[in-house]
């Protein structure tokens, strides 16, 4: 925990953030780096860093699937303080991800920071999917250059682990589609459609 942290104002629009900026702690985060180490299912141990954990106001939540042709925005927790855990580019796959999410949900329900409950919106998940040719994660390890690692989308607001492995799981599909068929993956954010089992931009 750092002893010293500050609050910033991050100006962007977006319809969920009416105000058109943030409160956020882009400079100074409240915990500086860290690690987790998660247990997998085969009994093996995989550690994955913290980056950092900052305070800041959440935005509306849009909403995309109660009309074909329009989205909304539900403004029912704008302005509300969240705690944002930043993750270092550790994580290998579906299952690793759900574990990972499952072993913070048990350390932040343990700390009282956190009731856990996804459905209801108290704990969120934004995963970054990208994929990568053999060798370049080990040679990411040794370079810590991000262009190693493919580039990435954002998936963003899973609020459950059996959604969020699904996405991704799709996501990388998509992805790996799109290069063996001699295109390039572009960097957007994108939503998980649950009926359909699809992401889209």
């Amino acid at each position: 925990i750092n002893k010293f942290s500050a609050f910033d104002r991050k100006n962007y629009f977006y319809p969920d953030l009416p105000q058109g900026y943030q409160i956020s702690q882009l400079y100074h985060p409240i915990v500086g780096e860290g690690e987790v180490f998660v247990e997998m299912g085969d009994g093996t141990a995989r550690m994955v860093r913290i980056e950092r954990i900052h305070l800041e106001q959440d935005a509306g939540k849009s909403v995309h699937d109660m009309d074909p042709n329009n989205s909304f925005v539900d403004l029912n927790r704008t302005g509300v303080a969240l705690m944002e855990i930043v993750s270092r580019p550790d994580i290998r796959g579906p299952e690793e991800a759900a574990a990972y999410v499952t072993k913070l949900r048990q350390i932040m329900q343990y700390l009282g920071t956190c009731d856990g409950n996804m459905q209801n919106g108290s704990l969120r998940a934004d995963v970054n999917v990208s994929v990568c040719r053999p060798g370049d994660y080990e040679r990411y390890q040794t370079s810590q250059d991000f262009g190693d690692l493919g580039t990435r989308c954002e998936i963003k607001n899973m609020n459950s682990m059996r959604f969020m492995q699904a996405a991704i799981d799709f996501e990388a599909r998509r992805q790996i589609a799109i290069l063996e068929d001699g295109g390039s993956v572009k960097q957007e954010t994108r939503l998980y459609d649950v009926e359909k089992n699809e992401t889209r931009s």
